[in-house]
């Protein structure tokens, strides 16, 4: 199920309280809001991580003027071509810290989305009833789906909102597409989780089978990020070669 519009975020949360049994709204109070906030970090110093590459980048463009052998007119190109690409260096570096600094935030909220999910506990006997019956196929994940979709990134958009209000529709829309493919991404071995449930008979052990198969779903998470970041990190790392090498073509020619 592809989750575009709030319409699809109502039809997986009808799903998951149909097929499973389970109302993952309630997850969706103070506690789980003030642990998003103090999680999500990056749009305090969302300004500093992008800003002090461009103070550095202009400040060492100021130097250029005492330290290269300029002449008349050479003054003016290099103040107006050096400050542009030097502008640019500094722009990109910043975006590129950014995203580094987003990706630490995000990493901990899927970790905390997962641990939301493992309060699910107390649902055990109607989502192992729904995964032995076979009547719902990936229960599991379209458990997760729920967490992330229905609970996560409307909380996190929202508080993203208040934080940084001019920039909150951008850095919202690649939080929802970062966490919705990092969702789709994380897998989990529902059928050994199955033979698990069938081979105990108290609620404690199905309670600790459930908990074991989350924290090994986390296992590869670090190699979906780094993929996940990495695609979005590379226009950027493109871009700032280029630039650096005309920057330094520049500086080579006009000195």
């Amino acid at each position: 199920m592809k989750i575009r519009t709030k319409k699809d975020r109502e039809d997986l949360y009808n799903t998951i309280k149909e097929e499973l049994g389970i109302d993952v709204l309630k997850y969706r109070n103070e506690d789980v809001v003030n642990n998003f906030v103090d999680m999500l970090v990056f749009p305090k110093y969302v300004i500093n991580w992008v800003s002090r590459p461009i103070l550095i980048s202009f400040v060492v463009f100021i130097i250029g003027f005492f330290v290269f052998d300029l002449v008349h007119v050479e003054y003016v190109i290099y103040g107006i071509v050096g400050l542009i690409m030097f502008l640019i260096v500094g722009t990109i570096s910043g975006l590129l810290f950014l995203t580094w600094k987003i990706k630490s935030d995000i990493r901990g909220i899927v970790n905390y989305s997962l641990e939301l999910m493992q309060s699910t506990l107390h649902d055990i006997k109607q989502l192992k009833s729904h995964i032995n019956n076979g009547g719902v196929k990936n229960a599991l994940g379209l458990l997760f789906n729920g967490i992330i979709h229905v609970v996560t990134i409307p909380m996190i958009t929202e508080i993203s909102s208040d934080k940084i209000p001019i920039f909150s529709g951008i850095i919202n829309r690649i939080i929802k597409k970062i966490l919705t493919i990092v969702s789709n991404k994380v897998k989990f071995d529902e059928e050994k989780f199955k033979q698990e449930l069938n081979a105990v008979e108290s609620e404690l052990k199905a309670e600790t089978a459930f908990s074991k198969l989350i924290s090994s779903s986390t296992k590869g998470l670090d190699k979906v990020m780094n993929f996940t970041f990495g695609v979005a990190q590379f226009p950027l790392k493109i871009v700032l070669g280029i630039v650096v090498v005309m920057l330094l073509l520049f500086l080579y020619i006009i000195n």
